[in-house]
């Protein structure tokens, strides 16, 4: 495992033709998804993208909004990568992350952005501002360690909330194929609901995808959902 920047990499990009990025949800420290990156196939490695500010990267300035965070992860992955095909993996905040991200790949010729998966979120024109605060709060009082960890006093979620609350998203639509993941009994993001994430995007839809738990649901479980994961980028490149 390597870093580059503010992005982790699982797994060999030498030779590599498909990869995954995973956006972080609010509040994270160091990314929740390498378990699932360790289970993906070989030839297919995982880049955890992370925010500056935190964690390996406390002494770097915090980025003040989505906007700047993911201008950040696209110099880093430019840097990192001179071509290939990229699906996206963004759960909660991590979804919003990933399409802003879509948004701003398409403007990259040299990435073919094969699928944009959304996780426990709602549409980014969902919610009153009011209402996601009160969601990210009763989700802090139910974090497990694992999420918190490194944030004991909630800083960092309370910036990712800012971040959130202020968000107005770049375009009205990308063109990347888009799949629906959730936790099968998820009180914020219920997988049905998240259908809505189809206006968002003229590419096809490859489906919804659950998995046993609440918002958290992929703190556990994770060999179905790296599973599900490489399904979809292999079904991408197949012609």
């Amino acid at each position: 495992m390597t870093s580059g920047r503010s992005i982790v990499v699982q797994g060999s990009l030498r030779d590599a033709v498909d990869a995954v990025a995973f956006l972080p949800p609010a509040g994270s420290v160091t990314s929740p998804f390498l378990p699932i990156g360790a289970l993906l196939p070989p030839a297919v490695p995982a880049l955890h993208c992370e925010l500056p500010g935190r964690g390996r990267l406390a002494h770097e300035e915090a980025p003040a909004s989505v906007s700047a965070a993911v201008d950040r992860w696209v110099d880093d992955l430019t840097a990192l990568l001179p071509k290939g095909r990229l699906h996206l993996f963004g759960h909660s905040l991590g979804a919003l992350f990933a399409y802003e991200l879509a948004a701003r790949l398409e403007e990259h010729p040299r990435y073919e952005v094969t699928g944009l998966s959304v996780s426990g979120a709602p549409t980014p024109d969902s919610a009153p501002r009011a209402l996601v605060a009160a969601a990210f709060e009763a989700l802090r009082r139910d974090q497990r360690p694992a999420d918190t960890e490194g944030d004991a006093d909630g800083t960092c979620l309370a910036l990712d909330l800012r971040m959130r609350r202020e968000h107005r998203i770049s375009r009205q639509s990308v063109q990347v194929p888009l799949a629906v993941f959730g936790g099968e009994s998820d009180p914020f993001a219920r997988p049905a609901g998240m259908a809505e994430w189809k206006r968002f995007t003229t590419g096809p839809f490859l489906g919804t995808f659950t998995f046993p738990g609440g918002h958290d649901y992929y703190l556990s479980g994770h060999l179905p959902i790296a599973t599900t994961i490489a399904d979809l980028v292999a079904a991408a490149t197949t012609p």
